[in-house]
């Protein structure tokens, strides 16, 4: 604690010695030299008179406070991530859990934490020890999605739905995207039209910008849910098509630029060429699905400007996820996926894998 800093800091704005200090609260004088040293702290009994005389809170002398800003947890997490990158899953999981108990009500870190846990889950995972850390992450964001912030509430729902469709909850899934008010109204859209009537073109243009990256988002998903039950059905040309249809999609709104799913996007293409027996173009997808991922999020996390006609209002941030990371776990997810399991032995195949790692190698060097 800074505690002894703070009382030097005050006592010294109020011009007062500590022989002064010492006298008028009944204490010593080497009493007021330990709590300024930090060798010791104030007694609790001593903290409200202190306080008074130092013109603050016992909260304010303690620097007590019940949540943190979103600069401040942006900060932090920034720490542990980094600790998760360098592979110390267990000292970042710690660490992250240390942050929660200083501040256990404060529901924007809880949600925050969450996210940074789900991003790198499948280290987590793989980590002895963390095995129950899904139910961790679900416990964090259903005591955030209570929030009374709308916002943080609706992406704490969000990430909570995934994760119940991932845990094969379906039911409870569905429970909690009941809790997701539905639109009535475009409230985005009708104050972007207010705001270019009144002449303020570049707030009006940023919403709509917005406006049109989400609307953009929303088919390229719904495609790819088409694609997933095509999919199911074995009907390999339907499924083809919503995937080609949906990176027509992010080419003509520019938004796998933008973290799109046009990676994904090559990945589920090269899934059905393989079931339709055209293994080259299979390849060839998973060759662009390695490439897009890869340059997407170099270019995210360098924090380079992207501008295209339809986006140049927008200040899209990346996740910080290193290509280190990114290209580890591209590089198991092939290793991994029984559907593209006729392809491990080809040269190309192997000549992407150690690709991967040479790009794992590089960026971790």
């Amino acid at each position: 604690m800074e505690i002894g800093k703070r009382i030097q800091r005050l006592r010294r704005e109020k011009d007062l010695t500590q022989e002064q200090m010492a006298a008028a609260l009944g204490v010593t004088s080497a009493a007021v030299s330990k709590w300024e040293t930090g060798a010791a702290i104030p007694d609790v009994s001593m903290l409200c008179p202190l306080a008074r005389m130092l013109g603050t809170t016992v909260d304010g002398l303690l620097d007590f406070r019940p949540a943190l800003e979103q600069g401040e947890i942006d900060a932090l997490l920034e720490d542990r991530r980094k600790l998760f990158e360098a592979q110390k899953i267990e000292e970042g999981v710690a660490s992250c859990e240390a942050l929660l108990r200083e501040y256990p009500d404060d529901l924007r870190l809880k949600c925050a934490a969450a996210g940074l846990y789900v991003m790198y889950m499948p280290a987590i995972l793989d980590t002895d020890g963390n095995k129950d850390s899904m139910k961790r992450v679900t416990a964090l964001l259903e005591e955030s999605r209570k929030s009374g912030d709308p916002l943080l509430a609706s992406s704490s729902r969000s990430m909570l739905v995934s994760l119940y469709v991932m845990q094969e909850e379906p039911d409870r899934a569905l429970e909690i995207l009941d809790e997701e008010p539905e639109a009535r109204m475009n409230v985005r859209t009708a104050r972007a039209n207010i705001l270019l009537r009144k002449g303020d073109l570049d707030e009006a243009e940023k919403l709509y910008q917005t406006g049109l990256w989400a609307a953009g988002r929303e088919v390229s998903l719904n495609l790819a849910g088409l694609y997933n039950a095509a999919y199911r059905r074995e009907d390999w040309t339907r499924a083809l098509a919503c995937a080609d249809m949906a990176l027509a999609v992010e080419r003509t709104l520019g938004t796998g630029e933008l973290g799109g799913l046009s990676s994904s996007l090559y990945m589920l293409r090269a899934e059905v060429l393989r079931r339709q027996g055209r293994l080259d173009e299979a390849m060839e997808g998973l060759t662009e699905y390695v490439n897009r991922s890869l340059e997407q999020w170099a270019r995210l996390r360098g924090g380079e400007e992207i501008r295209s006609a339809f986006f140049d209002k927008l200040n899209m941030r990346g996740s910080g996820m290193s290509t280190a990371y990114l290209a580890k776990y591209v590089r198991a997810a092939l290793e991994e996926n029984e559907e593209l399991a006729v392809l491990r032995e080809r040269e190309d195949f192997r000549t992407l894998l150690a690709r991967l790692a040479e790009a794992e190698a590089q960026s971790a060097g």
